[in-house]
């Protein structure tokens, strides 16, 4: 490596630091669970809802000692890895993160995303599920993206934009497995000039309930001629 390139990597590490530290203190932490200042969850909380844990299902990712999921999970996905069920203080992170403007936890979770992907390799991008263009403008960010960027920036592999939302849907939350499905049929497509040919994708997005959104967006990624498609989430309901 050179001078110049390690200094360019240095500098990199540290405005990364800075603006942690910076969200940090514009936005201190608090325990999703219970609200207590200095930490994003705390012992107790985490304790009461823990983490999924091997040994788990190797396609379906739930531990040995919940019902396999296999049976949910699309052709077009490889596997599956959640950080933990959507459930207590991980529901409550979730629901914050995505819906009441606290991006800054998007440091913590991406680095529980980023333990449930450690078993995975060989992947060349992580994709997020894209929101509608009117969603994203009135909520400001995509959470799968953030989620994307933390988790990319500490395993270096890119967040790869390639999934377009082509029709608005209404908000999944409430339908049933059936209704899911035909809320997000035909809804993603390919971003125009993307190329995802031969490549081994990552889907992220922040929770799995019936599977129906991950398993639209991998079909397209197959069809686009992506080698193969896992997908990871933040939480899954169990």
């Amino acid at each position: 490596m050179t001078r110049g390139r390690a200094l360019g990597t240095a500098s990199g590490r540290w405005a990364r630091a800075l603006g942690e530290r910076l969200v940090e203190v514009v936005y201190p932490a608090t325990c999703a669970g219970c609200g207590r200042r200095g930490c994003w969850v705390c012992d107790p909380c985490r304790a009461a809802v823990p983490l999924f844990a091997p040994p788990w299902c190797t396609r379906c990712g739930i531990p040995d000692d919940r019902a396999c999921r296999c049976a949910m999970l699309a052709a077009d996905l490889a596997l599956l890895r959640s950080a933990g069920p959507f459930d207590g203080w991980l529901r409550r992170a979730v629901i914050a993160f995505k819906y009441e403007d606290e991006t800054a936890r998007a440091t913590p979770l991406g680095d529980l995303l980023r333990g449930a992907l450690e078993e995975v390799d060989g992947l060349d991008g992580l994709v997020p599920v894209p929101l509608h263009a009117r969603r994203r403008r009135e909520r400001g960010y995509n959470q799968a993206a953030l989620l994307c960027d933390r988790v990319g920036a500490t395993i270096g592999i890119p967040t790869l934009d390639v999934l377009a939302r082509e029709r608005e849907t209404r908000a999944q939350v409430g339908l049933g497995a059936e209704a899911r499905r035909a809320n997000v049929a035909g809804a993603f497509g390919m971003a125009p000039g993307r190329n995802v040919t031969g490549l081994r994708l990552a889907l992220v997005d922040d929770v799995c309930t019936t599977g129906s959104t991950l398993a639209a967006c991998a079909a397209v990624l197959v069809a686009a001629g992506a080698v193969e498609v896992v997908a990871a989430t933040l939480a899954r309901e169990v």
